[in-house]
């Protein structure tokens, strides 16, 4: 799920990049997909990986 979320970003990224400024966006364009998924991913993983509530039960 994770490599097709991915691609998918950065392949509208991609082509949005390619319909602005041809080859170049297209590769500037990857590269910020590319770099918003990386940030995407280690803000989720930081989120869910939070420390459990004190007390140690659950509600």
């Amino acid at each position: 799920m994770l490599a097709a979320t991915a691609a998918v970003l950065v392949a509208g990224y991609g082509r949005l990049g390619s319909v602005v400024d041809g080859a170049f966006g297209a590769a500037v364009g990857c590269a910020a997909g590319l770099i918003l998924c990386a940030l995407l991913y280690l803000l989720m993983e930081s989120a869910v990986s939070g420390k459990a509530p004190r007390g140690g039960g659950r509600d």
